[in-house]
């Protein structure tokens, strides 16, 4: 898993790095995302939406490993 500090995760949590993908699960949390920093693009909500996001793919990561191979690359 890339490290929370990689940019990636700032793009995927603000919605500018599309995620969406096959599982529901993942797509929930893209939407959820991006209505979050729609409505407060702060710093502060960046960082918890990005802590959020790291937290989802590291607890998830041998379950969705295939839907996140795609998204991280």
């Amino acid at each position: 898993m890339l490290p929370i500090n990689h940019a990636i995760w700032v793009q995927i949590a603000t919605g500018k790095k599309p995620i969406r993908g096959d599982n529901l699960a993942i797509n929930m949390l893209a939407q959820k995302n991006k209505l979050s920093y729609e409505k407060d693009p702060s710093p502060a909500n960046v960082k918890q939406l990005v802590e959020n996001t790291h937290l989802f793919f590291t607890k998830y990561e041998a379950v969705f490993a295939a839907d996140f191979a795609k998204i991280l690359h």
